[in-house]
């Protein structure tokens, strides 16, 4: 459920995404799934990134790039069952160039969470959404330390969580 703050803070977002010129952002994928089924192959995708007029991006040359190459993500697929979860360093790296601390971040998409987790590790405050109840569960419980099995890390910081 979401409350009445909750339902003006997504209106405002949606109307910031209206009202804006989208920047796509790149995932050059070097090991993607070699089935094509007479297509092109799945090794690109894309993020969609909004914010405000006058808003700025943040200094570093190494977040300002908008493509980020790497393997498929096997193992954070495995922890967290989910078929299109993305690289945790690539969402990190996107968030820490164009928010501040305490910045809200939204994703209507939020699958595991790996946005969600994202902020958390970086300090910003997010909205997550997501329609499937068992991917909610597992970013629910990934945000809390513990993966699609169940099991919680030895290493879990649980000053964090």
């Amino acid at each position: 459920m979401f409350s009445n703050a909750d339902k003006r803070l997504i209106r405002l977002y949606i109307y910031i995404y209206i009202s804006s010129t989208p920047t796509i952002l790149v995932w050059c994928k070097t090991n993607p799934i070699p089935t094509t089924n007479n297509n092109w192959l799945s090794d690109i995708e894309y993020c969609i990134y909004v914010r405000e007029s006058g808003i700025k991006l943040n200094d570093g040359y190494e977040l300002k790039s908008k493509w980020y190459i790497s393997e498929i993500n096997q193992k954070d697929k495995s922890l967290f069952k989910h078929p299109t979860i993305k690289p945790l360093d690539l969402v990190k790296r996107h968030i820490l160039h164009s928010t501040q601390p305490d910045d809200i971040v939204l994703d209507c998409f939020c699958g595991s969470g790996t946005t969600c987790v994202a902020c958390k590790e970086t300090g910003r405050r997010y909205i997550g959404m997501e329609i499937d109840k068992e991917y909610w569960k597992i970013a629910n419980d990934r945000l809390n330390g513990i993966n699609a099995n169940g099991q919680m890390s030895i290493f879990t910081d649980f000053d964090k969580v």
